[in-house]
């Protein structure tokens, strides 16, 4: 998305009251002037969200200005999911931050009790394989934090986007095939990826047999889709800021010791045997 999901959000809502007063989408964008100018497909600077739900509200005849509040809830309920996200995963990220300036720390307080650190480091011996080795598992360690919290990180970027889409498309008063049709070919054009279409086609298929509306039932599924992706990323960051503490154990304990106490122990060594030499 060229701007954020709040300010999207906001746009979206201007233009969904210009639109609600009288106004077609096309003037409503206008008013609005650069403000808009990325929500009008037609210009080529579009997310592909709000290209594929207006794309589908124009073919079908769907309400323009309840698809256009809907839409900018949706884009607020995709902010608050990937604040709340960001603020689980703040945790674990400050943990593996942390760790890692654990060994620089230790180096300080040689420095600071005047140890030749540097000097044990780098004599060629013992020093100076083990700063080898400590380096070695600091980077391991780093890589391994980063792909951990990078996994929490990951989740679907619209869920319940099909659902909603559809939801969308039978506000026109369409059939529910041409409808799921309509949708999935407004997301290929638009270039977006949504999951979700096996929840469209079970519930296509219960409204069916049940013989009742299933526009209602879909947005139902929508919301459930967004509230289970909301959990299953909060459960991510719980489970990687756990996770965390196997780079710790394996690689920074071991790196520090390594980096910081074997180059100490022989700088103590060295300081303690000149005299006799």
């Amino acid at each position: 998305m060229t701007v954020g999901d709040d300010d999207a959000a906001a746009t979206v809502h201007r233009v969904a009251a210009l639109v609600a007063g009288g106004l077609s989408l096309e003037r409503a964008c206008a008013l609005l002037g650069d403000e808009a100018a990325w929500l009008d497909g037609r210009r080529g600077a579009t997310a592909g969200l709000i290209a594929a739900v207006l794309d589908v509200a124009q073919e079908t005849g769907a309400p323009m200005a309840p698809t256009l509040e809907r839409l900018a809830g949706l884009l607020r309920e995709q902010a608050a999911q990937r604040r709340a996200l960001e603020a689980a995963l703040a945790g674990p990220r400050a943990t593996a931050r942390l760790v890692m300036v654990l060994p620089l720390v230790g180096l300080g307080f040689g420095f600071a009790l005047g140890l030749d650190v540097l000097g044990a480091a780098s004599s060629g011996g013992i020093g100076t394989w083990s700063v080898l080795a400590g380096a070695a598992l600091l980077v391991a360690a780093w890589g391994w934090s980063r792909a951990i919290v990078r996994r929490a990180a990951r989740g679907e970027e619209a869920p319940g986007l099909a659902l909603d889409l559809v939801a969308v498309a039978l506000a026109g008063g369409g059939a529910a095939d041409r409808a799921r049709e309509l949708a999935a070919r407004a997301l290929e054009r638009a270039g977006v990826a949504a999951s979700g279409w096996g929840e469209v086609d079970a519930a296509l298929d219960l409204a069916r047999r049940a013989g009742v509306p299933v526009r209602g039932l879909l947005l139902a599924e929508a919301a459930a889709a967004r509230t289970r992706a909301r959990l299953d990323g909060e459960a991510r960051a719980q489970r990687a800021a756990v996770q965390l503490s196997l780079p710790l154990g394996a690689c920074v304990l071991p790196a520090f010791s390594l980096l910081v106490i074997v180059p100490l122990v022989i700088s103590m060594l060295q300081g303690a045997l000149a005299p006799l030499a």
